[in-house]
């Protein structure tokens, strides 16, 4: 499920943003979830924090691309440049 949420940062104390999560999201039922911030914000719930990489990169940018944040042809292109 990918879920695109439009939010105004407004919602903070003096250190911290706070961002409205749905709580029909599929990783709230872990009631733990891993924050990383970077130039984007990854929320991963507990119970795909140990599986391997390729899930969360997978689930991250099938996100981005619903988001309309990257295409689907940028993607390959930073793809074959890895490679």
């Amino acid at each position: 499920m990918v879920q695109v949420l439009y939010q105004e940062l407004s919602n903070s104390d003096s250190n911290y943003f706070y961002i409205g999560i749905p709580k029909d999201w599929s990783g709230a039922k872990d009631e733990e979830v891993t924050v990383i911030v970077d130039d984007v914000c990854v929320i991963v719930p507990k119970t795909i924090a140990g599986a391997t990489g390729e899930l969360i990169v997978l689930r991250l940018l099938e996100a981005m691309m619903e988001g309309n944040v990257i295409k689907a042809g940028d993607i390959q292109k930073a793809i074959e440049h890895i490679l």
